[in-house]
């Protein structure tokens, strides 16, 4: 697909839409239903940008600029349902991993100008080791006594490319948003590999606890 050069920008503090993983939104504030309105006239594709923690409550300090983390994902609406008060429901699919370069425009809604975060593999076999480890790592530490939880060890059996297990498991199985952010700026799939691999708790440990 095809990448445009800028893309308008939702900004959200705790929220963020890996490649190729869905995201459901609600669109309520007027600037985003005008960012949408452009969206879909346009080539369909948002970006949602990461707000870092802000060190006050200043209004005119929470969107700025360098609150802003500076990779994120560019998304393209594959569902949109209005609704009688103006709101809307979207859902998202995560196409590119992506770096803010600029802002193009500020108002009413920010657009971006972006340049990809393309994807390396250093080497094949040590990535699908890696791979391996976690898949093994991660279904360890599913519970297998509800339906989701069959689900999901279902839907990671299916992944045999390292680059779409690591953002699959990134997305589904690290809930918060905030910790799993920076595995956007990672370009190398072994390095994504072994951030997760650090941040999932060994599989015994887990165990103990329960």
């Amino acid at each position: 697909m095809n990448l445009p050069s800028v893309v308008p920008v939702m900004l959200l503090q705790r929220c963020n839409v890996f490649p190729h993983e869905f995201l459901p939104l609600n669109i309520f504030e007027q600037r985003y239903r005008t960012m949408l309105s452009h969206a879909l006239e346009h080539d369909r594709m948002i970006c949602v940008g990461k707000l870092d923690p802000a060190e006050d409550d200043d209004d005119e300090a929470m969107e700025s600029d360098d609150r802003i983390n500076e990779f994120s994902t560019v998304a393209i609406v594959r569902a949109c349902v209005a609704n009688d008060d103006g709101t809307s429901h979207l859902m998202l699919q995560g196409v590119q991993r992506v770096r803010f370069v600029s802002w193009e425009q500020y108002e009413p809604f920010r657009i971006a100008r972006i340049e990809a975060v393309e994807t390396r593999i250093s080497d094949a076999k040590t990535a699908r080791k890696k791979s391996r480890q976690l898949r093994d790592r991660v279904l360890e530490l599913i519970p297998e006594d509800t339906q989701p939880s069959r689900q999901l060890v279902e839907q990671i059996g299916k992944l045999d490319e390292p680059e779409h297990l690591a953002d699959f498991i990134a997305a589904n199985c690290i809930r918060n948003a905030c910790v799993r952010h920076p595995l956007l700026g990672l370009a190398s799939v072994e390095d994504r590999i072994d951030f997760l691999l650090d941040l999932l708790p060994p599989a015994s440990s887990q165990k103990k606890q329960n």
